[in-house]
């Protein structure tokens, strides 16, 4: 492993054959390849159980393959020890579903706690608190709590968290899946902020209507394999 933990000169993630069969028997991916290059703006779309939450967790070692290789940044997932993918993770930012915010801590908190982690100074750390706070328009409520927040905004605290220390690639598991379609696309919107800016994107969603409207590369699973794929890449372009 580099020391960085990320290889710039490589895609920003490329899987091989990659299958996963779960203890139950479930099926959450069947022989999926495809490869997302350094900044690009990446749709996973597909309906419930189509196996995009099992394709983002191999992308950040939450889940090990049954079969098939999983790169990211250059690594081979699987194979990383612990230390090895802690220090690859500081080169990702995610975002989920329900923001996972801490309750106790304010949004300014929740947001530095995530450099504080890497080791950065005071200086540094209010530099990109601020940063990150405009990026999402959260500006003024840096000292709420997440209970003194809409849902809306408490996603987009969420991606405060996962964007504050500058990630190579930011993997979003469904982060409209509790909003409404003004507030989703808001999401979206800081999502391609980020992506201009050079940031890797790979957002699974099951809302078509944000995908089409949103216009960027699409993966489309269908019983956990690429759909109506006949070349290893499977994409289909909006």
């Amino acid at each position: 492993m580099k020391g960085s933990g990320w290889d710039d000169t490589s895609a920003a993630v490329q899987l091989w054959a990659v299958s996963k069969t779960y203890g139950n028997g479930a099926t959450g991916l069947r022989d999926v390849t495809l490869e997302v290059f350094a900044g690009e703006f990446v749709f996973v779309t597909g309906h419930s159980g189509s196996g995009k939450s099992t394709l983002l967790k191999l992308l950040y070692g939450a889940e090990r393959p049954t079969a098939g290789r999983v790169m990211v940044g250059g690594h081979a997932v699987p194979d990383l020890d612990v230390v090895g993918l802690a220090r690859l993770r500081r080169h990702l930012g995610l975002v989920f579903q329900d923001g996972k915010l801490i309750p106790q801590r304010t949004v300014a908190e929740n947001a530095a706690l995530a450099l504080k982690t890497r080791g950065y100074g005071r200086r540094e750390i209010e530099r990109r608190l601020a940063a990150a706070l405009k990026l999402v328009g959260l500006q003024t409520k840096a000292h709420c709590f997440p209970a003194q927040l809409s849902g809306g905004e408490q996603q987009r605290a969420g991606i405060a968290r996962a964007v504050v220390h500058t990630p190579q690639l930011l993997l979003a598991d469904e982060p409209t899946g509790n909003l409404d379609p003004d507030n989703a696309w808001q999401v979206v919107q800081i999502f391609k902020k980020l992506h201009a800016l050079g940031t890797t994107v790979v957002v699974s969603t099951h809302d078509e209507t944000l995908v089409r409207a949103a216009k960027h590369r699409v993966i489309r699973l269908q019983g956990g394999a690429i759909a109506g794929a006949a070349a290893p890449l499977s994409v289909s372009a909006l």
